[in-house]
């Protein structure tokens, strides 16, 4: 595996392109040695990078359908992005280590080698049985209306972390 330094002012072109390549890819997230999502993982709605309050966001997908992004870590006075890439994987981007201020733990988003369709397909299905189960878990026939509701759900959250 190789890293590659994302040079400061070029935060935020590269947040939007990793953002626009990794969404929906299953992503694990660890804080040093400490597992915060781990395997499975969670498909990946992206990361944010807000130079004024100086703190790159990691979000990843949940079944909360008030707050499909769940923000899974901040990291606080960012210092340092590493691309992380292997060239003999199937996609050579495996995932992406940020850096935060002296002291803290490295923060890792690592990726699972999984098409993203099926990722995206099994997020739906999540989603859309948790409006099932809003509706109290008993009325059934709702399938194809909760799936549609979940796509547009999902999609509605992912588009702000491709703009």
């Amino acid at each position: 595996m190789k890293k590659m330094r994302i040079l400061k002012n070029e935060w935020p072109s590269f947040v939007k392109n990793f953002n626009r390549q990794n969404q929906f890819r299953r992503a694990s997230l660890t804080l040093g040695e400490d597992v915060v999502v781990g395997e499975p993982g969670l498909p990946l709605v992206g990361l944010a990078y807000d130079p004024e309050e100086r703190r790159v966001d990691i979000y990843l997908g949940g079944t909360d359908t008030e707050n499909l992004a769940h923000l899974s870590h901040g990291v606080e006075v960012p210092r340092a992005l590493y691309l992380i890439t292997d060239e003999e994987a199937s996609n050579p981007v495996v995932g992406v280590q940020i850096q935060g201020p002296p002291g803290t733990s490295m923060a890792y988003v690592m990726f699972e080698d999984e098409m993203l369709e099926n990722v995206r397909c099994h997020w739906i299905a999540n989603v859309a049985y948790t409006l099932f189960e809003i509706r109290g878990g008993k009325v059934h026939g709702h399938d194809q209306k909760d799936w549609y509701e979940a796509e547009r759900l999902i999609k509605e959250t992912i588009i702000p972390f491709l703009v």
